[in-house]
């Protein structure tokens, strides 16, 4: 048995069996709380049946006949494991779509996850607590060669191997828990603003921007709830605006904007908060996807009017989705804002007219800024 990976290729039969006996002999004591010993970790979680499906399927990978991958298995690895282990592993894989095919793949396959019940990653769990890493990546190296020295043997040249996977898994689970953690903020509301119209005999009406900050660079805000409360000059309550946002991208400003009819006192403090209910790991941001172009304002119009193209550059069509919208200056002040959803299916590389009435007067806009909302799972 070599632990050398220039020297696993190329081997006859006969020298694989060997070291296949020679492996399977091993045991791996580790000593944590209680000696353990990784061959036998439990009685229904172990290496002979680890070894035995991790060899049936890379005989399956690299193109082997069934009933002669279930030959060799007999002639070179049933002295090693036992009938006991042998006839059930064998017989479900006579039945791949079978039940008990589903648990082996379950407790041996080679993707497993750090919160998996496979075999490996429990290893790993007892091999921590004793302080034993290197003792355990030594027993895996040797899982690891020997079974490649089967898909090598004879002077085979694979393009890929199905034992490789494993240490694939293995090297995700080291990364996941080495790497640095990572404090999650809170969103943040960075500025407000807000200009009201003309009262009426129903009231006025108030057009309010709330720019809100997700700070976290590698992680989507979702289900956030923003609360948006209006008060007069004594300081009492007129009204709380509580609305939602389904999603902001890490690392970005979402230019919230809402309209609403107020009735009562003038509104003299705006004050806003918000809450994330989730965060959700997220390598890049999605949310950008649909895009407001050929922005103007029609002044030509009483109210005025925004004007523009929504584009949808995704390779999914949106069933729905709210255009979020603000007016600033040309000091980036925001002097209001609207919200728009739109609930007509807008395809792939499909494009839509937006034109919506200015609330306030926009003598002093000169700039538009926006942001688009809608359940990010429509992009899967």
């Amino acid at each position: 048995m070599s632990n050398d990976y220039l020297n696993i290729a190329g081997k006859s039969a006969g020298e694989v069996s060997r070291d296949i006996a020679a492996f399977l002999s091993i045991t791996c004591p580790v000593h944590g709380r209680k000696e353990m010993d990784l061959a036998n970790l439990l009685p229904e979680l172990n290496m002979k049946e680890q070894f035995s499906f991790a060899l049936m399927m890379e005989a399956k990978a690299q193109g082997w006949e069934p009933s002669a991958a279930e030959q060799f298995y007999r002639r070179f690895c049933l002295p090693a494991v036992g009938a006991e282990i042998a006839e059930p592993l064998l017989a479900a894989f006579r039945n791949p779509t079978g039940e008990e095919f589903l648990i082996y793949q379950t407790k041996y396959g080679c993707e497993f996850q750090l919160d998996s019940r496979a075999y490996w990653n429990s290893c790993l769990a007892v091999a921590m607590d004793a302080n034993a890493i290197p003792s355990l990546m030594d027993y895996f190296r040797s899982f690891l060669f020997t079974v490649m020295e089967f898909a090598y043997m004879d002077n085979r040249n694979p393009d890929s191997v199905y034992v490789w996977k494993y240490y694939e898994s293995f090297q995700q689970i080291l990364e996941e828990l080495t790497r640095p953690q990572v404090t999650i903020q809170p969103p943040k509301v960075r500025s407000l603003g807000g200009s009201a119209g003309k009262r009426d005999a129903d009231g006025y009406l108030l057009a309010l921007g709330v720019d809100i900050q997700n700070p976290n660079p590698g992680h989507m805000a979702t289900n956030l709830q923003v609360d948006i409360t209006l008060k007069d000059k004594e300081g009492k309550v007129i009204t709380v605006i509580a609305d939602q946002i389904l999603a902001i991208d890490a690392d970005s400003v979402f230019h919230y904007g809402i309209t609403r009819k107020i009735r009562g006192n003038p509104v003299a403090h705006i004050s806003a908060s918000v809450k994330a209910g989730q965060f959700l790991p997220a390598k890049e941001q999605v949310m950008k996807g649909l895009k407001m172009t050929k922005i103007s304002i029609n002044r030509n119009t009483q109210p005025e009017q925004l004007l523009g193209v929504l584009k949808n550059t995704y390779a999914q069509a949106l069933k729905s989705f709210a255009l979020h919208y603000q007016y600033l200056t040309a000091e980036n002040k925001i002097l209001g804002g609207g919200c728009e959803w739109v609930f007509d299916l807008l395809p792939a590389n499909g494009e839509k007219q937006f034109t919506v009435k200015a609330p306030v007067s926009l003598k002093k806009a000169t700039k538009i800024v926006y942001s688009v909302d809608f359940d990010p799972k429509e992009l899967k």
